[in-house]
């Protein structure tokens, strides 16, 4: 499996979270993680698996993630197996946002295909990341990998 992690930081701990999610879909195929830094998306026409994450801000994406997507072209991810993820201060969802759900429904309005919900790794104030939150991008990346496995049926999610 090829897959491809692009991700946008103001701190590092977005791409540090990219990294670890990376580290847990190694064992299962090619994984590249690429900044997002304002240039034009080069998504690889066979990567089977891609990712999208950045920080949360002002309750949803930042600009430079938000500027990414509209810039991808609008058949590049039709069908695609892809999902997001996001940073964002340990407080309820409600009162943070989530990146990675506005980028989700960016990807669902592209064809994308979600083959997970999307997930949120937690920092503090500081910020930096919470205890545990690179363990559990880890384990993130390597249950993508297995949602992906060709034995395992890729769940449909609705939009929503």
């Amino acid at each position: 499996m090829k897959s491809v992690i692009y991700c946008a930081s103001r701190s590092g701990n977005t791409r540090a979270v990219a990294e670890a999610i990376a580290d847990g879909l190694r064992p299962h195929g090619v994984v590249t993680v690429h900044a997002i830094d304002g240039g034009h998306p080069d998504l690889p026409i066979d990567a089977d698996l891609v990712l999208i994450g950045g920080p949360t801000e002002g309750h949803g994406p930042t600009p430079v993630v938000l500027e990414f997507l509209e810039a991808i072209p609008t058949d590049a991810l039709v069908n695609r197996a892809t999902a997001a993820f996001d940073t964002r201060l340990d407080w309820p969802r409600w009162a943070s946002g989530s990146a990675g759900a506005g980028i989700t429904k960016q990807l669902r309005l592209l064809g994308a295909r979600i083959v997970g919900q999307p997930a949120s790794f937690l920092v503090s104030m500081k910020p930096e990341l919470l205890p545990g939150e690179l363990d559990r991008a880890r384990a993130w990346g390597a249950e993508l990998a297995d949602v992906m496995s060709p034995d395992h049926s890729l769940p449909a999610h609705s939009a929503s």
